[in-house]
């Protein structure tokens, strides 16, 4: 079953208190008539009253939970598989999270860039993108769109040799090697079905390490997914439309 024009929105919650604030968030979302994916962190307190909360807002809802492993790329990952599983084929994906960078000085204001791709000033001019360009295949805030370094045709981050053997292992050849930091976007869901009804998610997941872990010092798997979850669509002659 293919729904072209629909969306399905994949949203990851770790925070209890995310459920206070997601109907309000996805409240402009509405006109599409989406599908609505939602996986809560085994980690997660309260995970009852979460599911119950969701199921009152979002009555048709696919709810499932996981362990912390990946952090919100094993989720997706995850909802990603759901979709498949149950032959839902959207136009586009919108990748969310409930956002909460411990790492970052400016945590609050980069949640609220990451959300401008379901404010509802915003909506409009997102569909109009969607109508109009068949060449796009995510659509993310800009400043939130960054560069993986390369020099000399080698990357240059702590995720280096796990981006290249990555890359290697998956046949990638990304003509783009831009990515959104914190993997919340609009993204064409063609693309990203193409490569994982030939790439089981669910065993990419397993390569992913447990825990809220950083790459600041070494490299990780689930760094470097964040990238390729971004390349996917480059791969197959997409760009990033930035908003």
């Amino acid at each position: 079953m293919s729904f072209s024009k629909q969306i399905a929105v994949l949203y990851h919650i770790f925070y209890e208190d995310t459920i206070l604030h997601v109907e309000e968030q996805l409240k402009a979302l509405k006109s599409f008539n989406p599908f609505y994916f939602f996986n809560i962190s085994a980690d997660a307190p309260d995970q009852a009253e979460i599911r119950t909360m969701l199921q009152q807002h979002f009555n048709d809802a696919v709810i499932i939970t996981s362990s912390n492993q990946g952090k919100d790329i094993g989720a997706k990952l995850l909802l990603i598989h759901t979709c498949l599983r149950l032959n839902i084929e959207p136009g586009w994906f919108i990748f969310l999270h409930d956002k909460k960078s411990h790492q970052a000085l400016n945590a609050s204001t980069w949640k609220q860039d990451l959300m401008t791709i379901a404010d509802p000033r915003n909506i409009d001019m997102i569909k109009g993108i969607i109508n109009d360009n068949t060449d796009y295949g995510i659509i993310a805030p800009g400043k939130q769109v960054k560069e993986e370094t390369i020099e000399k045709g080698n990357f240059i981050s702590t995720n280096s040799t796990i981006l290249q053997r990555l890359l290697d292992e998956y046949n990638l050849a990304p003509k783009d090697f831009r990515f959104v930091a914190g993997t919340m976007f609009w993204a064409r869901a063609t693309a990203y079905l193409n490569f994982f009804k030939a790439h089981d998610a669910l065993e990419i997941r397993r390569t992913l390490e447990k825990g809220n872990i950083v790459d600041d010092f070494s490299g990780t798997y689930t760094h470097s997914w964040e990238r390729l979850l971004s390349w996917i669509p480059s791969c197959q002659g997409y760009t990033i439309k930035t908003i």
